[in-house]
């Protein structure tokens, strides 16, 4: 597809998917995409528990379960969700649900289930540890032989809370519920038993605060799975008679018509991505996105999660009352602050309070409890990553503290083959497209830049030649590895942070691909790449495709947009002044960075001041002003070894608006930007200004120090008093005003060189060269956009 056909089809891709994802927002704000979300896990677990729960009242509800459990059962003999590949944990538990529950009907499907789960590795193919003992504790229910020994859960962990807290984060309800029932079936010595009498009031108090929180509606963070296994675990401790009754109701009333249970509802991380999505299409004025805000505003906790110690001010993945979530508050947070007022924002405000206070001591973030054990809900660099984007939003700088640690801690977590992980999302794409993101906007240091290329160069090393992304997994023995949409959409967003331009063949052949793969409808086809249970369950989304999908063309269309704008914007800064071929391309660096990212292709086309450097004009944009055509700058130069004296430039007010530095070295011109020396007193040094014999007359050494490629521009500081010494500029109030540094991050707008210069015969009165450096932000080998 030509690069004009490609720029045409991501407009219209953009268009119709934003079209597409409106059509999901409810009244009430949020936005719900509810397709594939019949969950055989959830069933398995919620018949389970409503059979020690409240059979007779559930008679009805659990034989319904069980046809639907016979009826989706896989010719495999598995189950798992649709377009997911058999899973062992599912299938383990469904079997021993149905052994349970209608051993009779279901003996055929509990035998190849059974075979099933051990061509799949048995318990040894599951990799969280909690998972294999909770198919022990099922298989044992329904009197199935299995591996190994029931570990015990001691209760008296629960007597001390700062350490059940890191240990457990969020099962630490589930866990003081199994506890319960454990301690009342396992036979223990006088020790055990006093201890155990000590920790059922405080296990007790843990669960009924998290029910209590809730609205004692009987659900718990509006999940089937974690209401199961608490009601499961609550119903044979014999305790709580009345929660166990009140989370039996909620899952009747959670079931589907058909007998099954779909997973959580995840009103609040849908509407994350599709209002992402919406504010990057241009949609952050748009009317029907105020009761979205409205609905982010009211899903927001404004009460302490006392079990978990968590503080308010956090999001949930779901209902006003869901559990603490670090990612969702990182993700809502910036959008808030994207929308209409969000600067003004307490929500905001409050969110990143939250943040702030639940930050681990080694700088990342887990997913609710401060300094949650690595594993499970702990560290994870994919969520540290996106606090660190919400942080940057709000105003934060690169030395805040927090960011500060956070990046250090980013740094150390990197894979040796520069991939991170990511929490909630299988494969390496989200998490090392998230941290690169990150590393590019708050680099600091070369041990930063360094890990910026790392993943950045692990992405280009991971795409299918098709131009997409996957997690790896293969759809049968033999089979190729195919394109995911949500990981195409994450590489590209990444890439582009880098510093890539969208013409490059990875960032452009990603848009194409993710165009190609765009439904009729104007959705996408979602894969099987979010985790429900970490390494244990996952799940397709619509919702979270079709989110990343637009926001990354979105992005790509903005990227090429800001492209093509600011070459235009050089083709006329050169028909002004009647130059042809002076400038540097698109001002130079094509917003391509520096440094591990390189110098590709500078833009400096044919730049170089042909021939002398000062022909016609000398400068680029001099004739702005009244300097007119006949001899304006200095044609033919007249530039003389005392300086411009006999230029005939006085009175012109010639100004001096589009200089540039392009981060120098090698750009086309022959050594444009000074290489290593700037302008000295003894002319135009290597400036690509041959023969002009320009004595101290421009800016000796205005660079920004190291800022992308070696010697960079002109280092040092920028006019000197000796700048135009006697070149006869008398009251010519020559302005330098545009001097932007390219090389460096987020450094060049505005009059960032060297402002209001005003030039007289007394030197440079009044340099006002503010920051011309790189403010540390230039990434040195790894330069941001």
């Amino acid at each position: 597809m030509p690069a004009s056909a490609l720029t045409e089809s991501v407009g219209t891709a953009v268009t119709t998917g934003a079209e597409a994802l409106l059509a999901h927002r409810r009244d009430d704000g949020a936005f719900v995409f509810g397709a594939h979300h019949a969950s055989p896990l959830n069933t398995a677990g919620a018949l389970t528990a409503l059979h020690f729960a409240d059979p007779e009242g559930s008679a009805e509800t659990i034989e319904r379960g069980v046809t639907w459990l016979c009826e989706t059962q896989r010719d495999d003999g598995g189950w798992a969700m649709p377009s997911v590949p058999t899973e062992p944990l599912t299938t383990a538990l469904a079997a021993a649900a149905l052994h349970l529950l209608a051993p009779r009907r279901a003996a055929s499907a509990v035998r190849a289930a059974r075979a099933r789960f051990e061509e799949l590795g048995g318990s040894a193919a599951v990799p969280e540890p909690a998972m294999t003992a909770l198919i022990r504790q099922f298989h044992t229910f329904a009197g199935l032989p299995h591996e190994g020994a029931q570990r015990r859960l001691p209760l008296e962990l629960l007597l001390f809370p700062g350490l059940s807290r890191r240990l457990l984060s969020l099962r630490l309800p589930i866990y003081a519920s199994q506890a319960l029932a454990q301690s009342a079936h396992r036979r223990r010595g006088p020790a055990g038993r006093a201890l155990d009498r000590l920790a059922r009031p405080r296990a007790l108090a843990i669960v009924r605060d998290a029910y209590e929180r809730e609205g004692a509606t009987g659900g718990f963070s509006t999940d089937p799975w974690l209401t199961g296994l608490i009601c499961l675990g609550l119903a044979r401790s014999g305790q709580a008679p009345d929660l166990v009754s009140a989370a039996a109701r909620w899952l009747r009333s959670a079931a589907n018509p058909d007998g099954s249970w779909d997973l959580m509802p995840l009103d609040v991380t849908w509407t994350n991505f599709a209002t992402a999505a919406l504010i990057e299409a241009g949609h952050a004025d748009d009317p029907q996105l105020i009761g979205t805000r409205e609905m982010l505003h009211r899903h927001q906790q404004s009460e302490p999660f006392d079990a978990l110690g968590c503080p308010a001010g956090y999001w949930g993945f779901s209902s006003p009352r869901s559990w603490p979530m670090a990612l969702e508050t990182a993700e809502a947070g910036a959008i808030l602050l994207r929308l209409p007022g969000g600067a003004d924002d307490r929500h905001v405000r409050a969110g990143l309070a939250w943040l702030t206070a639940t930050q681990d001591a080694a700088g990342s973030w887990s997913l609710a409890v401060r300094n949650s054990k690595p594993g499970g809900f702990g560290p994870c660099p994919q969520m540290t990553a996106k606090v660190v984007g919400a942080l940057l939003d709000s105003g934060a700088g690169a030395d805040d503290p927090r960011v500060v640690r956070a990046m250090r801690w980013l740094v150390g977590r990197q894979r040796p083959d520069g991939s991170y992980e990511a929490m909630w999302y299988r494969g390496g794409t989200p998490g090392t497209a998230a941290a690169l993101e990150a590393l590019s906007r708050a680099g600091r240091t070369e041990e930063h830049h360094r890990a910026a290329a790392r993943a950045r160069d692990w992405l280009l090393r991971t795409r299918h030649p098709d131009g997409s992304w996957s997690t790896g997994d293969r759809s049968g023995p033999g089979a190729t590895r195919r394109g995911t949409v949500e990981e195409t959409a994450w590489a590209l967003r990444g890439l582009l942070a880098a510093g890539l331009s969208p013409t490059d063949p990875a960032p452009a052949a990603a848009a194409r691909w993710l165009v190609d793969a765009q439904r009729a409808d104007g959705g996408w086809t979602p894969a099987p790449v979010n985790e429900y249970i970490r390494g244990c369950a996952r799940y397709a989304d619509d919702g979270i495709a079709a989110g990343l999908a637009v926001r990354a063309l979105a992005h790509y269309r903005s990227a090429e947009v800001a492209e093509v704008a600011e070459a235009t914007h050089e083709r006329g800064c050169r028909r002004e002044t009647g130059k042809r071929e002076t400038g540097t391309g698109a001002f130079g660096l094509r917003e391509t960075g520096t440094g591990a990212f390189g110098l590709r292709e500078t833009g400096a086309r044919e730049t170089g001041l042909r021939e002398t450097g000062a022909r016609e004009t000398g400068m680029r944009e001099t004739g702005s002003g009244e300097t007119g055509g006949g001899e304006t700058g200095a044609r033919g130069s007249g530039v003389e070894a005392s300086g411009t004296r006999g230029t005939g430039a006085r009175e012109t007010g010639m100004r001096v608006t589009g200089m540039r530095e392009t981060g120098g070295g090698e750009t086309g011109s022959g050594e444009t930007g000074a290489r290593g020396s700037g302008v000295e007193a003894s002319g135009t040094r290597g400036t690509g200004a041959r023969e002009t014999g320009m004595r101290v007359t421009g800016m000796r050494e205005t660079g920004g120090g190291e800022t992308g490629s070696g010697e960079t521009g002109a280092r040092g500081s920028g006019v000197e008093a000796s700048g135009t010494r006697g070149t006869g500029a008398r009251e010519t109030g020559m302005r330098v005003t545009g001097m932007r540094e390219t090389g460096g991050g987020e450094t060049g707008s505005g009059e960032t060189g060297a402002r209001e210069t005003g030039v007289d015969a007394s030197g440079t009165r009044e340099t006002g060269t503010r920051e011309t450096g790189t403010r540390e932000t230039a990434t040195g080998e790894g330069s941001g956009r």
